[in-house]
């Protein structure tokens, strides 16, 4: 068991830095567009020399010339000193140094978008340079989901295996659910996929035990343990409308909720704002990979839109439960802002 363990934990080391230097792999791109609005700065609106410049980054006064000349052709300097990744990159830094978190992406946001559309197609990109063949995917589900994969066939990578990681909500939400998205990004992969037969929410604890050990259910959840890569949503808080347990939820189970501060939930668990679980009848119900078998994973890439999602955000991030934040610019702006260090109301 002991050896078991500690193979598990090399393993994770492995693979995760073997992401992490895949995700470094597109940062030139950013750093260049970074360096050029930085230089266009000090020439136009600090009024510096090339000379001066030079001097104060350790370029050569040729090499800052071509820069600005580079700068002028991307756009970068046209009448105002700007660029599209400003913005983001600005809410991106503000989050990595309040929740200690070393990848964030900020997807803009259309006038006429709800963000979904925009991280879901960040999440492809993401995928597409992480993803190797033969490697294994965990999914669990949503809008942000289903809004990547159409972006998922510009991907050459083959051969990856999809798990689904919770199990399904209903059949309305077919397109939304884990079994249908699992089998179209397999698809779209050129791979494989597994799915988890079973409800999200068993009847009560006792039928959710014994699923969780019928073979093919257990199979699965065994495999979803095991992935290299997982992409989880992240869920608003149990009184919000959308939420996944909307309508769902006993008395008892919302003033246990409420009394322990519970501000939203992960793989359908609910957490307080420290991203510790949030122990209630209806989580003996969930049918899906544990909080704990999460930490397992090598790479956990969270993806999320609204402002509702912010408190939720923030848990996970201060559990330290994932890797790689993908969120729109409306979720980024209030997860910036929120207290630091948060604060339980006492309760009666």
């Amino acid at each position: 068991m002991v050896a078991n363990k500690a193979t598990r934990a090399k393993r994770k080391l492995s693979i995760r830095s073997q992401l992490v230097q895949s995700l470094w792999a597109e940062e030139p791109e950013r750093r260049r567009a970074m360096l050029l609005l930085d230089v266009a700065r000090q020439y136009y609106e600090y009024g510096m020399g090339q000379a001066e410049i030079a001097q104060a980054t350790g370029y050569s006064r040729p090499t800052i010339g071509r820069m600005l000349a580079e700068a002028r052709e991307a756009g970068i300097v046209n009448i105002q000193i700007t660029h599209p990744l400003e913005r983001s990159v600005s809410l991106e830094q503000t989050i990595q140094l309040r929740y200690g978190i070393q990848h964030v992406r900020v997807a803009p946001r259309s006038p006429v978008s709800d963000g979904i559309v925009e991280v879901g197609r960040s999440c492809a990109a993401l995928l597409e340079s992480v993803l190797q063949p033969g490697m294994s995917l965990g999914l669990s589900n949503g809008r942000i989901h289903n809004a990547m994969v159409p972006e998922l066939h510009h991907i050459k990578t083959r051969g990856v295996t999809v798990v689904q990681m919770v199990g399904g909500l209903s059949r309305s939400t077919r397109l939304l659910d884990g079994d249908e998205l699992c089998r179209r990004v397999a698809e779209a992969l050129g791979g494989v996929s597994h799915s988890l037969p079973a409800p999200l929410l068993a009847r009560d604890a006792n039928a959710a035990r014994a699923l969780a050990v019928s073979p093919e259910v257990a199979r699965t959840l065994e495999l979803a343990e095991g992935v290299d890569v997982a992409v989880i949503g992240i869920g608003a808080g149990f009184r919000h409308p959308a939420s996944v347990f909307s309508g769902t939820l006993t008395g008892d189970t919302v003033r246990t909720l409420h009394k322990h501060g519970a501000v939203g939930h992960i793989l359908g668990r609910f957490v307080d704002s420290n991203g510790s679980a949030v122990a209630t009848n209806l989580d003996r119900r969930v049918i899906g990979t544990t909080l704990e078998s999460l930490r397992n994973i090598p790479f956990v890439v969270a993806v999320a839109a609204g402002t509702e999602k912010a408190p939720a955000i923030a848990a996970a991030l201060r559990a330290g439960l994932i890797d790689v934040l993908l969120v729109d610019v409306t979720a980024a702006q209030e997860l910036a802002h929120l207290p630091e260090s948060p604060t339980r109301t006492p309760q009666r």
